[in-house]
């Protein structure tokens, strides 16, 4: 990411959403915010959702990474849970969307200012008003203390939470994710959701070519993605933080789950997981 400009892949992952509410009729994820925040019409994401024959692939992933985070973090709700963290929220909207108004939850979006900033401008745009459970803490993950910023908004590092970290991990350094890891299982009771890429070797071949063009364009917009691991890897890094219960779901299983919601879902398989991991 270039130091005052808003996050494109955030852009990227919001298209992706409103691309599945448009053509999917939002039948993983129900997001009737999107589309408004986006400030895009119809034909436009269209013409996105069909820029590669292999776009249907993302947008599978994208939506089955939030609906996973969303089911256990609705069951850490009804277990207690009332302090919701979104570590690089950039134009998510589950904050818009909490089915847990009434639960008196508190939702912290941790995102770079820049990004922020310029999802503010958006709802402000849309005349979409922030909700009275909703604090915004502006964060830059490689320099800021991300415990410090959390605490001086207001977060309870004494009470349970639910991280929800989705699109993140591949972006930062190793350091900065055991960085973050530690402070999540500083805080007793504490769970995350978060996703992670294999090697490039774990794609199907198209995909492998899309991989290598994707990085390449992301390294042209500082970008970068850095970090990759092998299951048994991330285990053992979560092990070594203290997580006990690992939860890993990787391609296979998404798309035999919601494969089928996806219209015109191209063949191929990604290298890609979604892990839930409790303390």
């Amino acid at each position: 990411m270039k130091p005052n400009e808003p996050s494109r892949t955030a852009l990227i992952i919001a298209r992706q959403r409103g691309a599945h509410q448009v053509l999917d009729h939002g039948s993983i994820l129900y997001d009737p915010f999107v589309m408004k925040i986006l400030r895009e019409d119809e034909k436009d994401v269209l013409q996105f959702a069909n820029q590669h024959p292999l776009a249907s692939i993302g947008r599978l992933f994208t939506t089955a990474r939030s609906r996973i985070a969303e089911d256990a973090l609705a069951r850490a709700v009804e277990r207690g849970v009332l302090q919701i963290v979104i570590l690089g929220a950039g134009l998510d909207t589950f904050a818009l969307r909490n089915p847990h108004g009434a639960r008196q939850i508190r939702i912290y979006e941790a995102d770079h200012p820049a990004t922020q900033a310029w999802k503010l401008e958006r709802l402000a745009e849309a005349q979409i008003a922030l909700p009275p459970w909703l604090i915004l803490v502006p964060v830059d993950f490689e320099r800021d203390d991300v415990g410090e910023m959390l605490v001086g908004a207001g977060f309870q590092q004494n009470s349970p939470a639910f991280f929800t970290w989705l699109g993140v991990v591949p972006y930062l350094t190793q350091d900065t994710i055991g960085r973050t890891l530690d402070y999540i299982s500083s805080i007793q009771n504490s769970e995350v959701v978060f996703d992670y890429l294999e090697p490039p070797e774990a794609f199907s071949e198209e995909l492998r070519q899309l991989e290598t063009e994707r990085t390449e364009q992301l390294k042209k917009i500082d970008e970068r993605s850095v970090s990759r691991f092998e299951p048994a890897g991330i285990a053992e890094i979560l092990r070594s933080h203290g997580f006990c219960a690992i939860e890993d779901t990787n391609f296979y299983e998404i798309a035999s789950r919601f494969g089928r919601a996806v219209q015109g879902l191209a063949p191929g398989h990604a290298g890609v997981h979604v892990v839930h991991a409790k303390h």
